[in-house]
């Protein structure tokens, strides 16, 4: 069992490299390991993601942003949602999610075209008018507020650390949320913790963001699940978007365990921080 001081495993340059180019192709990790695991360069690697590619959007790019955060919240699981990369499996060229979610409006053929151009890649064909924009630095003490305010279910304080105009967007839920104070009542309302310690933060990096792992105690047996990752943006003083990523198989993908162990009933009691260990996955 690996412990949350562990190491995580990282792919060779040459993997992280086919791998990235997928990912940027397919807007899904889990299909890009797919493709990369099965060729040996990239002119293979786009001819398949040609053959594969699809649309991958975010909530944000099929509707208006929802006007009632405490009503119900639509949810679609047919639709293929873009997918977030962890780091050990990026390389050194563009990757934001907003510019991950910008290819996947191209048409194959001028997302390959874009992608071979961000990558140094590109021979005659121009790319298409996409410019990527590169996430800043992470404010170490604005995150630290974020994850202390998750964990101590303080939504009042949620709520200053977003812009005014700020985004919030949760696939596979197609309901959406703009602004500070509607995502602080959806937290409140939708949210399942109730208490302080009812949700545990655990930080990475995802497309070059930070983000949260999200475990939530389930009350039956005090045990904390995995419930969803968080990739946010940032300005230079708050966030101005948040995914929240239901797709539990991601965890996997982050080299997360399932379930988290030896927390305390209440992690804000006063006791050390927990020693997390990696339980075995369930196969459904």
């Amino acid at each position: 069992m690996a412990g949350s001081g562990g190491t995580t495993p990282h792919a060779d340059a040459t993997q992280r490299g086919l791998t990235s180019h997928c990912y940027r192709m397919l807007g899904s990790i889990t299909e890009a390991v797919d493709v990369a695991t099965g060729v040996n360069s990239y002119e293979e690697a786009t001819r398949v993601c040609l053959q594969r590619a699809g649309r991958r959007p975010l909530p944000s790019d099929l509707t208006g942003p929802s006007a009632d955060p405490g009503g119900v919240l639509s949810e679609s699981s047919e639709i293929l949602w873009l997918e977030p990369i962890p780091t050990h499996l990026m390389d050194d060229h563009p990757i934001d999610l907003g510019l991950i979610a910008a290819l996947q409006r191209l048409s194959p053929a001028e997302r390959a075209a874009t992608v071979l151009h961000l990558e140094g890649r590109a021979g005659a064909v121009p790319p298409a008018p996409i410019t990527p924009t590169p996430p800043l630095a992470p404010d170490v003490a604005l995150l630290a507020r974020y994850r202390a305010a998750f964990e101590q279910y303080d939504v009042p304080t949620i709520v200053t650390l977003f812009t005014d105009d700020a985004i919030w967007e949760m696939p596979p839920f197609t309901s959406w949320f703009r602004g500070a104070r509607d995502i602080g009542r959806l937290i409140s309302t939708h949210c399942p913790a109730e208490r302080p310690g009812d949700q545990y933060l655990v930080p990475l990096q995802a497309n070059g963001h930070p983000a949260f792992a999200v475990y939530m105690r389930d009350p039956k047996d005090n045990i904390h699940r995995a419930f969803q990752i968080q990739v946010l943006t940032l300005t230079a003083t708050a966030i101005v978007h948040a995914v929240a990523f239901f797709d539990l198989s991601l965890f996997q993908t982050f080299h997360l365990p399932d379930l988290l162990t030896g927390l305390p009933p209440n992690p804000y009691d006063g006791t050390l921080r927990p020693h997390v260990e990696r339980l075995p996955h369930s196969r459904g």
